[in-house]
């Protein structure tokens, strides 16, 4: 689950909150007093995954100096996801899911002057996970206010109670952030942040398995399954630019966003994001949006193991040799495109609605195409500020 811009995506079963405080340290928006209600159908092609999600959020400024912000999330999911290898005639093999996942958020800002400090508590829950995750920031303006620099800390504490699984297994995540925000002039906003992550302990999906074709006798193999087994230790570094304009002549505002991720798993992926707010008088704002996505595969990443040297542990248990048939540590592209319509009932009573289309597809010759999931996204919002 990823919280952005008031969005809610789905992107796994069992999505660590790491990345959502961490999210929430990159970005800081002004206390307002407001309720807001939004509703998600994430619908995967060919009855895949579907996810239905029902968010609330609550801002509220105490005083001058104290602000909350408080925001829930409940996620049903059902369908089919891969769960590992693909078979001999090249389709991907399905495994039926049915879950629910509640989320919470709070998050307490205290401002004195051009200095502002806050943290997060954040806790989502599913029937075999369990994460924990607090982040702390301070952001300090500068240069008539006309710069903001923010830094942060945050850590995840992630639980696995899979029913099949022999004990419960544990993964921690901290995160390093460094911002700064530039006003350029009346029209022109700019942000670059800069981010390290460190995640260890059991970071594999206990779900996913990999197939190894194991030879009995000459020209006699049996298709052995195991669990896939994923390095215990991953580090990350995240080089983030955006920056928003306000064209007075057509009254439409560009946001453009990049973003360069790499990791110690061999996976670098480039995210460009492009948003355009268009003003159609005073009550009306329509929202065109892409999103491109590309990402190189995990060292370990492969279909089978059945040309390795080796024999697969008995459990993953983090150590050498690690190797995953999971497509999303495949090399693949995704798209992202859609529209969004703001219409402004009264001064503050606002409703939105938005749909778009995801398409992802691989650039592993010998990951099928049928692994890769493409989704339609249509999001409901109401907004009242008091």
């Amino acid at each position: 689950m990823i919280m952005r811009k008031n969005t809610i995506r789905f992107q796994s079963k069992r999505t660590s909150l790491a990345l959502f405080v961490s999210i929430i340290l990159f970005v800081r928006t002004q206390a307002e007093d407001s309720i807001s209600v939004k509703w998600q159908d994430y619908s995967e092609d060919d009855d895949r995954i579907r996810v239905i999600s029902k968010y609330i959020g609550i801002d509220k400024t105490i005083n001058e100096n104290f602000a909350i912000k408080a925001h829930a999330v409940h996620d049903a999911i059902s369908g089919a996801t891969p769960s590992g290898s693909p078979d001999d005639d090249g389709t991907v093999p399905l495994s039926n899911m049915t879950d629910e996942r509640n989320s919470i958020v709070a998050d307490f800002e205290l401002s004195f002057g051009t200095r502002t400090t806050s943290f997060q508590y954040a806790r989502s829950k599913e029937s075999d996970f369990l994460s924990l995750g607090y982040a702390l920031t301070h952001a300090v303006e500068i240069n008539n206010r006309n710069t903001r620099i923010s830094v942060g800390l945050s850590y995840v504490d992630d639980d696995l109670f899979a029913a099949f699984m022999p004990k419960t297994e544990n993964k921690s995540s901290t995160d390093l952030f460094f911002g700064v925000t530039q006003v350029i002039n009346r029209n022109t906003l700019f942000t670059a942040n800069l981010s390290h992550g460190e995640s260890d302990g059991f970071l594999s999906d206990p779900y996913k398995s990999i197939l190894q074709n194991t030879e009995l006798a000459p020209g006699l193999f049996l298709p052995l399954t195991y669990q896939e087994n994923r390095p215990d230790n991953r580090t990350k570094d995240i080089l983030y630019f955006n920056t928003k304009h306000y064209f007075e002549a057509s009254r439409g505002t560009l946001d453009l966003g990049l973003r360069f991720f790499t990791d110690s798993w061999g996976i670098d992926s480039q995210t460009l994001d492009v948003e355009w707010y268009q003003s159609f008088g005073e009550n009306l704002r329509i929202v065109p949006k892409i999103r491109y996505y590309r990402q190189s595969g995990a060292d370990f990443y492969t279909t089978h193991l059945s040309n390795a040297n080796f024999t697969p542990l008995d459990e993953p248990m983090g150590l050498f040799p690690h190797y995953s048939a999971d497509y999303r540590l495949a090399a693949l592209d995704t798209v992202t495109y859609g529209v969004k319509a703001i219409y402004t009932l009264k001064q503050n009573i606002e409703f939105d609605a938005s749909f778009e289309r995801y398409d992802m597809s691989g650039r592993d010759l010998d990951t099928p195409e049928s692994a890769f999931p493409d989704a339609n996204v249509l999001t409901l919002g109401f907004n009242f500020h008091f």
